[in-house]
């Protein structure tokens, strides 16, 4: 029978339509944040080489993560639709594979369109899906390990030859590790669905069946998951892990009891947000255990044959995320556990395992149609309140409007006025935290702007950037100016003959300099201190132009005069230099 036709098909869709209008219309609302700025200008200045697939981000090793904010940083630069878009789209074939998943398992029964909302509405997975960066740790590896479940079970319906579904769960595995070391888990996922669908055994004879039964399958897992374990050991050296076991004990409840457990039953309802941590109130933890608690017992007493492998697998792949997760965040202590990023990737499992324990149950069911269409909707309707009031919780926090607003502002300015030039400097740390060398700069997060914005160049239109992205003309603080020059009229004339320019007091550092001039015929000046100089272009008239002296890393000593000399047919009178920082805006 399709999974699709009848009643449950037509509930089925609908429960995806649901999640593609909401999910659709939150994601049109949000936009980059935080390592999508700083990762997606790293990959614009970078060739499309294994060096760069290869990187090390803070030990991990993602080449096909970097080579898809490669072409999007080439081809799509900070396009939120585009982004947009394609995490929908791959939510969306997450769906559809649970859905198939769910079908092959439980066939008919009504319980399959419950278990898909579940994994479909629950907002758990919904702060990941509105950052790009996080949406990209998520849902790849979701795809990825879900095609491996329903190529494993469809492979044990008998439904297609044996070696093409293996060579499937290689492939999708190896796939899913170069988007995520994450991906790993897939192998004893996968080995812990083998060992639930193995009814032809009892107890634990379901393992040697299982292993048995699919004993070529495991040899290519083990090999495909050991390379690459061994290559991202030689392309890594970050060292993690560390912290009291007081921080490894708060991590743990954090994580798994204030941040799956909430989540696997639509909270949390309420709490706080700080950061990206998802602070659940009290009651909210206490009622979450409970019902999941109550789940658990009622699977249980009524559930199929495989319940307790299915209810064990799912604790095993808790607890050996878990483990990684104090590998490498247990110093951190409880911060770490209450990330949506750290938990999302469970949903599906819960889902799948659920699914396992439900195979063959005896539930109480009413005997009518109508009885029965009942439950199911009151179990749906339960659940979609109580996800909706999860996701009013953490749809404010999680949209970034304030860096659409940022970037908008920005690019409004440029447009409107494509000659100014952006003063660089690092970024605001609610856009791209500092968290060393230059990525959070203005040139390094947005030199792909389609409108190819200048900085630090000689211009007249030397803009600072403000809080809310506008560009700002510049005042200058803490100001030195040039001592009063030898002609009362033309002050400096500056000719094919060095001048020079005595300045007030010596500077120091990065500091920028304003040169008022006059003259009546265009010509270039270069401006000259110790080792820096810089050209700028003498219009026709009094005009004004800025330059950014010195490197911020620059260590040069102090400068106490400038050196101007042009190349004009005339003089070029500079009536002021004047140096000095930009005002904070």
């Amino acid at each position: 029978m399709s999974s699709w036709r009848g009643r449950q098909g037509a509930a089925a869709l609908g429960v995806i339509a649901v999640m593609l209008v909401v999910r659709g219309r939150l994601l049109a609302g949000s936009y980059f944040n935080q390592d999508d700025f700083s990762l997606t200008g790293r990959a614009y200045r970078s060739d499309l080489t294994w060096g760069y697939l290869s990187s090390d981000l803070e030990g991990h090793v993602n080449p096909l993560q970097q080579l898809a904010r490669w072409v999007v940083a080439h081809q799509a630069p900070y396009d939120w639709p585009v982004v947009a878009v394609a995490i929908l789209a791959v939510d969306l074939a997450a769906t559809v594979l649970v859905w198939l998943i769910l079908s092959r398992l439980l066939e008919d029964r009504w319980s399959r369109v419950v278990l898909l909302a579940v994994f479909a509405w629950a907002p758990m997975t919904l702060a990941p899906t509105l950052w790009w960066s996080a949406a990209m740790l998520l849902w790849p590896h979701v795809l990825c390990s879900l095609a491996a479940i329903w190529l494993l079970v469809r492979w044990w319906q008998g439904d297609g030859r044996g070696w093409v579904n293996a060579a499937g769960i290689v492939s999708v595995t190896a796939v899913g590790l170069l988007w995520h070391e994450r991906a790993v888990l897939i192998l004893p996922l996968l080995l812990g669905v083998a060992v639930a669908l193995a009814d032809e055994a009892a107890g634990w004879r379901r393992v040697p069946a299982a292993a048995g039964r699919f004993r070529w399958l495991w040899v290519g897992m083990m090999a495909v998951v050991g390379g690459f374990l061994v290559v991202h050991s030689l392309l890594t050296d970050v060292e993690g892990g560390g912290g009291s076991a007081r921080h490894q004990l708060d991590l743990s409840w954090s994580l798994v009891g204030e941040n799956v457990v909430p989540g696997l039953v639509g909270g949390p309802w309420a709490g706080r947000v700080t950061g990206g941590a998802v602070v659940p109130a009290t009651w909210v933890t206490v009622v979450s255990v409970l019902l999941v608690v109550v789940v658990a017992a009622l699977l249980l007493w009524r559930g199929g044959p495989a319940r307790r492998w299915g209810l064990g697998m799912l604790a095993g792949y808790v607890a050996t995320d878990l483990v990684l997760l104090l590998s490498g965040w247990s110093a951190s202590g409880a911060i770490s556990g209450l990330d949506p990023r750290h938990s999302a990737h469970t949903l599906h499992v819960a889902v799948v395992c659920a699914a396992l324990c439900l195979r063959g149950a005896s539930l109480p069911a009413p005997a009518t149609r109508r009885g029965r269409a009942a439950v199911v909707g009151g179990l749906l309707a339960s659940y979609g309140v109580a996800a909706a009031f999860g996701t009013a919780l953490l749809v404010p926090h999680f949209q970034n409007k304030a860096d659409r607003e940022f970037v908008t502002n920005l690019r409004a300015d440029l447009a409107r006025d494509p000659t100014q030039v952006i003063l660089d400097g690092p970024a605001p740390a609610e856009l791209v935290l500092p968290l060393g060398g230059d990525d959070n700069r203005y040139s390094a997060i947005f030199g792909q702007l389609p409108e190819r914005p200048a900085f630090d160049g000689p211009s007249p239109r030397l803009r600072t950037v403000g809080p809310d992205g506008t560009l700002r003309p510049i005042e200058l603080v803490r100001r030195v100016v040039s001592e009063p020059g030898p002609d009362d009229e033309c002050g400096y004339a500056v000719a094919r003959r060095p001048v020079r320019v005595d300045l007030e007091r010596p500077l120091a550092g990065r500091v920028l300099l304003r040169v008022r001039y006059y003259t009546a015929a265009e010509s270039t000046v270069e401006v000259a201190a110790a080792d820096w100089s810089a050209e700028f272009l003498a219009r026709r008239g009094p005009n004004e132009v800025w330059l950014v002296l010195s490197d911020p890393d620059d260590a040069a000593g102090e400068v106490d005069e400038l050196e101007l000399v042009g190349d004009g047919p005339v003089d070029v009178c500079v009536t002021e230099v004047a140096a000095g920082l930009p005002e904070a805006p």
